[in-house]
């Protein structure tokens, strides 16, 4: 009191400074700092105590969180608004709404207005999206699908080994050859491209990311399309999660190649038996313990504490799955599994969906944030040309090893090849750990990030492309079957060996040797006449080979045989009933190609059609495949 106060002193309480001069106040920041300091309402020079460096950093850690929950608040205002628009908007535009959850991501994200601040905190909100598709994707799985499933993690191990091993070897060895020629046609950035070539963990490190694809993506474009009982749909369902699996294991082998990990084979052993032993132990624990939790839930009859204890079970398992090594998708895919044949899966299902597709928004939105367009813009011929080379790579081992390798159609391999051929959510998390270990430049980061958004983004794309090319290869592929078929069918009723299949001829087959057929009158033969003249398309009166390939469908498949046979049987022979004439087949015989079950399919044919047109049925009429044991 009564002190004169040194210009370089301020003080809140009494705002006074040297000669007089008012002091800037600093009772926001103080009081906000450390609010003992302001105890003392009045001003004393002596009293008042300087803050130490320790306790400068306590209040400096303090205003940041208090930043952090209000930045965090009003970007989660503005993905709940943005989520408002945008579902609405994309049903009316007839587009898929990750589109436009990753265009206001963009728009809002730091290389654009800037209203997303908080991007970390974003990033993890999102993932949770992710856990929550994983656990409805887990719950969705009965044995028997869950067993298909396990037909296809060879695939899904063989996509993500080969993968990672050649796109290796063709950044290091085909690389440095390729790269002169392709800058005399490309420019591209050598300050971005030459490490990646010269660099064998930077090129193990976007190989193992390049190797990924997005289940966020993927998984709603399966169920868009119906194709999650298909064939395609399991096999690429099993890739995922192999994917999935395969990511911890990744991070893990990362830091060793670049020498900064595990530096003994006991702590890597401790590792894999964390991973191994460990979630194994919890997946145990939690097929015994999970149904009862739920059991006790239920029995409170609170819909909040049912609710509460699906999104502990869902979060909880990917934590403890994050605990032992493996990543949060695999915990709570597993959860799912094990609740799947529960009674309570529909309940569950019903509760945690709304939370899925609010944080899967989330999720997309932080995802176009992170796109820098003036980047973009600046090295589009690199950037174009690395996500051709990634979709190239990916589409034609996913094909070849389905269609050669593990018994799907090439239709359905390249329906599954075009599916995951775009980047994934977990290369951002390989990157971001290579960042930290001092392998990825900034701006190479930033241009591989922006190169898996834009492949990410053009999945619903690629599934369009991959449900009409899947189709077109369906079609060639059945015509190329029909015309060996029919081929084989020519041989057959060509019985004199001609080259050419005669009137009579054709009439025999249809009748399948059990009459003798004639001309007949002119309405009882109108069909078959009229089957035979579109089976000859140049009038010759005989069928060529070529003629019965171009009509084999009307032929064996099609209403016009029915209706032939019906007329060639009122114009030739009355039809013996099945047994009386000694057992000699009634049907043609490539009558499997209609029944699929093979003579016996085409007696038990015999049988009914004998029956509809009112012949008895011999009581021992299946006796002779009996005692054939048939």
């Amino acid at each position: 009191e009564g002190a004169t106060i040194p210009r370089h002193h301020t003080c809140s309480a009494c705002a006074l400074g040297d000669q007089g001069m008012v002091a800037p106040s600093l009772a926001a920041t103080t009081r906000l700092l450390r609010p003992s300091l302001v105890a003392r309402q009045r001003c004393s020079v002596r009293a008042f105590e300087v803050p130490s460096a320790a306790l400068l950093a306590d209040a400096a850690a303090e205003t940041s969180a208090v930043i952090s929950l209000d930045a965090l608040g009003n970007d989660i205002f503005f993905f709940l608004l943005a989520s408002v628009v945008v579902v609405p908007l994309s049903r009316v535009l007839n587009v898929t709404p990750v589109l436009g959850f990753l265009a206001v991501g963009c728009a809002a994200g730091p290389f654009g207005l800037g209203i997303l601040s908080d991007s970390e905190a974003n990033v993890q909100l999102g993932d949770l999206g992710i856990v929550f598709l994983l656990f409805i994707e887990g719950l969705q799985l009965s044995p028997d699908r869950l067993l298909k499933l396990g037909n296809f993690f060879k695939l899904g191990l063989a996509q993500f080994i080969l993968t990672i091993a050649a796109i290796t070897a063709a950044n290091l060895y085909l690389g440095p050859q390729v790269l002169p020629a392709a800058e005399r046609f490309i420019l591209l950035d050598d300050e971005l491209v030459r490490p990646i070539l010269s660099t064998p963990v930077l090129a193990f490190c976007l190989a193992g990311a390049g190797a990924l694809s997005s289940s966020a993506f993927v998984l709603p474009e399966l169920k868009q399309r119906g194709w999650e009982e298909r064939a395609d749909g399991t096999a690429a369902l099993a890739v995922l999660l192999l994917q999935d699996i395969a990511v911890a294991p990744l991070l893990v082998l990362l830091p060793l190649v670049a020498g900064s990990g595990p530096q003994s084979s006991a702590e890597l052993g401790v590792l894999v038996a964390k991973a191994t032993f460990g979630f194994g132990g919890v997946l145990v624990a939690g097929s015994v313990l999970l149904r009862q939790i739920f059991s006790v839930v239920a029995a409170a009859r609170s819909s909040e504490t049912f609710v509460a204890a699906t999104l502990l079970v869902a979060i909880g398992m990917g934590v403890a799955a994050d605990a032992l090594g493996l990543s949060t998708t695999t915990g709570a895919f597993a959860a799912g599994v094990l609740l799947a044949g529960s009674q309570y899966r529909q309940q569950i299902e019903a509760d945690i969906k709304p939370f899925e597709g609010i944080l899967l928004g989330i999720f997309f939105m932080t995802a176009g944030a992170n796109l820098d367009p003036a980047l973009c813009v600046a090295e589009w011929p690199t950037l174009l040309s690395g996500i051709l080379a990634f979709l190239g790579a990916k589409l034609g081992l996913l094909f070849g090893l389905g269609a050669f390798a593990f018994g799907l159609t090439r239709a359905e391999a390249i329906r599954v090849a075009l599916l995951l051929a775009g980047g994934g959510e977990f290369a951002f998390v390989v990157f971001k750990l290579a960042e930290d270990l001092g392998l990825l430049p900034t701006r190479l980061g930033g241009l591989l990030t922006a190169s898996v958004i834009i492949s990410m983004s053009l999945t619903p794309l690629l599934g369009e492309l991959a449900e009409f090319v899947g189709d077109q290869v369906e079609r060639i592929d059945a015509n190329q079957a029909a015309d060996a078929r029919a081929d084989e069918l020519f041989d057959v009723i060509d019985a004199d060996g001609s080259g050419t299949i005669e009137r009579e001829e054709l009439r025999r087959y249809l009748l399948g040797g059990g009459g003798r057929a004639s001309e007949g009158g002119e309405d009882g033969n109108a069909s078959f006449a009229e089957l035979f003249a579109q089976l000859d398309l140049n009038g010759d009166g005989v069928i060529s080979r070529d003629e019965l390939r171009r009509g084999y469908v009307d032929l064996v498949l099609g209403e016009q045989r029915s209706a032939a046979l019906q007329d060639a049987a009122a114009g030739g022979a009355q039809r013996e009933p099945h047994g009386a004439g000694g057992g000699e087949l009634a049907t043609a015989p490539d009558a499997v190609v209609v029944c699929g079950y093979g003579e016996m399919g085409q007696r038990a044919c015999d049988v009914l059609a004998d029956a509809e047109a009112g012949h008895p049925l011999p009581p021992s009429v299946f006796a002779e495949e009996e005692e054939g044991g048939g």
